[in-house]
C-alpha cells in the first residue's frame, strides 16, 4: 500500500459570515489530542446524533482510525478556532470511498457554541470539492430522523438528492458531489 503525500493544497484559511476565521485543512496523525477534546466537548446530544449510540470519548482505535487518514481512499477535514490562544478544532467532516470508487459515506459534526455559523457548510462545501476532484460520483450519509438540524441543513446546502433509507430510525442524504449547488452553497 502507498503512502500518499499530506494534500496541503487543502489547507486554507476561511472566514465565516459573522467574521470569525477559521483554519480548514486535513486532519493529521498530530491532531490524536485535538479530536479527543473535541469529541469531549461536544453535548450528549451532538455526540448521538453523530455516532448513533451514546459515546462518552473516542477509544484508542477509533482515535487512530479518525486521524490516520489514507488521503487517497478517505479525507476528513478540521475547521479549526486558533484565536483563543490555543487551537481547538470547532468541526469535521470526512468521508470515506465505498467499494468499486464512485461513492463515499460522509460524516459531519460542529462543536455546539458553534452551530448556526457556517462551520458545517463551509466544511461540506470543501468536503465535496475534494471528493469531486478525487473522481468521487457521490456522497452519502445517513442521517437520524430526530437531528432537525442536520436534515435542515442537508435542504440548505443544495448538494444534495435527499432520499429515504429503509432503516428504522434513519433518512439518508446523497450530496452529490459535482453539482453546481455545491458552489452555489458556499456564497
Amino acid at each position: 500500500m502507498a503512502i500518499h503525500p499530506y494534500p496541503v493544497e487543502l489547507v486554507t484559511d476561511v472566514a465565516l459570515d459573522d467574521g470569525a476565521r477559521l483554519h480548514v485543512r486535513p486532519i493529521r496523525p498530530e491532531d490524536a489530542a485535538l479530536e479527543r477534546a473535541f469529541v469531549a466537548s461536544l453535548s450528549e446530544k451532538t455526540r448521538y446524533f453523530r455516532f448513533f449510540h451514546q459515546l462518552n470519548e473516542l477509544t484508542p482505535a477509533m482515535l487512530a482510525r479518525f486521524t490516520q487518514v489514507d488521503y487517497d481512499r478517505e479525507m476528513a477535514l478540521v475547521a479549526v478556532d486558533e484565536g483563543a490562544g490555543a487551537a481547538a478544532i470547532v468541526g469535521v467532516a470526512r468521508y470515506s470511498t465505498r467499494p468499486g470508487g464512485e461513492s463515499a459515506e460522509f460524516a459531519i459534526v460542529v462543536a455546539d457554541a458553534w452551530h448556526g455559523r457556517g462551520v458545517a457548510r463551509t466544511l461540506m462545501v470543501r468536503l465535496a470539492a475534494c471528493a469531486k476532484a478525487r473522481g468521487l460520483r457521490r456522497l452519502e450519509g445517513a442521517v437520524l430522523r430526530g437531528n432537525a438540524a442536520m436534515l435542515r441543513f442537508a435542504e440548505r446546502v443544495r448538494v444534495y438528492d435527499a432520499r429515504r433509507s429503509g432503516r428504522p430510525g434513519s433518512g439518508q442524504r446523497r450530496p452529490r458531489a459535482g453539482r453546481n449547488g455545491a458552489e452555489r452553497a458556499s456564497s
